[in-house]
């Protein structure tokens, strides 16, 4: 088939990268032109683990282009897929402009009969809505929902291994014609959902607030474990090992980020403010996790006696591993609030250092080498799971950080709970972990 793909972000990038691996003839399209200039170029705006080998590959077959205009011969698509970003506006709601712009534009180039898919996560109705919005084009467009579902850091191996594939279609034409482009996926069992616009809408917003409330409701816990003198390793272990529940999304941290579960809480909170119907449990995971992050900042805070003219270091900058999206990132969050306290901040973070450095500009320090980030550093705050943050040397660590005025041990705050208290005490250092009590550290692996 002959596919265009609006937007060159996550989505729209991975997605199309995909599909012409599949062996479809793409269009990548964005109307930022120096985005295009770079992937036309080979070069990779995004950091995600195997995507550029994929993008290289397919353009010297002739697969994959990148362009900022639409012209012959994908005026004459088979689909137009629309993987543009939907921020939250003031109210939380989803930004709904750069969706109906791409609309705008396939019913100006259109010229033959073809599908709309709408990958962007966007509210309930808004397919019905581009649909409208298609009235004045040429030739007959028909609009489904195909929602992605996409992990940062993992995204090539999600769009080839999907759990499923959501289709929203109200023909049998739109609904064949989705099953035959994803058929390659299929190959090992049927992995397709198909249902309806509204409901294949509303899947992708339920699925991220449903894992959003099971970190926060941990989270929450967590917090109680530090009050009550509770373990979370032991509650988490507790709890997962329910058949009902299981074992994932349950860890304790420092709350999530990014660019899904953020925004999609809360517009799935702002659609039903819209309708009348209250998102309770939704609205109460997005005030859980900026919670959780006041809460990281208020225990580095008392564990240093107050942070007031001390230099913290982080690892971690990304709010993940295996990207460099610092979007509601933990760490953005965690470094505001040192710096607003009179705190000096030296980072490092494997992929997502220069946008940090973008963002926060002199007022944080960013280092190209890991331990170079500790020197002079009253703390060191952990804040990604990397795997080179795994295992690292705590003595060197101890070498590189200073005391308290007091004379006490450099502070370790473990804000993953990887590593094992019994290796950070034994260097010569205080640990903190999220739900751990410091009198009450446990030596257990963290079983992620």
């Amino acid at each position: 088939m002959r596919l265009v793909v609006f937007g060159a972000g996550y989505v729209g990038l991975v997605s199309g990268t995909g599909l012409s691996d599949l062996g479809h003839e793409v269009l990548v399209f964005d109307i930022d032109p120096d985005k295009i200039a770079k992937l036309s170029d080979g070069r990779v705006p995004i950091y995600e683990p195997g995507l550029g080998d994929l993008i290289h590959r397919n353009q010297r077959c002739g697969r994959l282009q990148f362009a900022s205009a639409i012209s012959a011969p994908f005026d004459a698509a088979d689909a137009y897929f629309i993987a543009v970003g939907t921020p939250p506006d003031a109210a939380g709601a989803a930004d709904l402009s750069a969706v109906m712009a791409a609309a705008d534009m396939i019913a100006k180039v259109a010229s033959k009969q073809a599908i709309v898919v709408v990958k962007s996560t966007v509210p309930v109705g808004t397919c019905d809505a581009v649909q409208a919005r298609l009235a004045s084009a040429r030739v007959p467009l028909e609009v489904v929902s195909n929602p992605e579902f996409l992990k940062e850091g993992d995204a090539v191996n999600d769009f080839f291994k999907p759990d499923r594939v959501v289709v929203g279609a109200r023909s049998d034409e739109a609904r064949q014609m989705l099953r035959d482009l994803y058929a390659p996926l299929q190959l090992s069992g049927e992995r397709l959902v198909v249902t309806d616009p509204r409901s294949s809408e509303l899947i992708k917003y339920a699925s991220n607030t449903m894992l959003a409330v099971r970190i926060s409701f941990m989270n929450e816990l967590s917090r109680l474990c530090h009050a009550t003198g509770a373990d979370i390793h032991s509650v988490r272990l507790g709890v997962g090992t329910d058949s009902r529940i299981g074992k994932k999304f349950l860890y304790a941290g420092p709350g999530y980020g990014g660019s899904c579960f953020p925004k999609d809480v809360q517009a799935l909170s702002a659609l039903g403010r819209e309708h009348g119907v209250p998102m309770r449990i939704a609205e109460a995971a997005h005030g859980a996790n900026e919670e959780q992050a006041l809460f990281l900042g208020q225990l580095v805070d008392k564990a240093l006696e107050g942070v007031m003219g001390k230099k913290i270091a982080l690892w971690g900058l990304a709010f993940k591993p295996e990207t460099d999206d610092i979007r509601e990132s933990p760490a953005v969050k965690l470094t505001k609030a040192l710096l607003d306290k009179g705190a000096s901040v030296s980072c490092h973070d494997p992929e997502a250092g220069p946008n940090f450095a973008k963002l926060f500009g002199a007022k944080v320090t960013v280092k190209d080498r890991d331990y170079d980030a500790l020197d002079g550093a009253h703390a060191l705050v952990l804040l990604t799971e990397w795997r080179s943050y795994r295992a690292p040397n705590f003595t060197e660590i101890k070498r590189r950080l200073v005391p308290t005025a007091s004379g006490g041990a450099p502070l370790l705050v473990d804000a993953r709970n990887i590593w094992r208290p019994s290796d950070v005490l034994r260097a010569g250092l205080r640990y903190q972990g999220i739900g751990v009590a410091t009198n009450r550290v446990a030596d257990r692996p963290s079983q992620r």
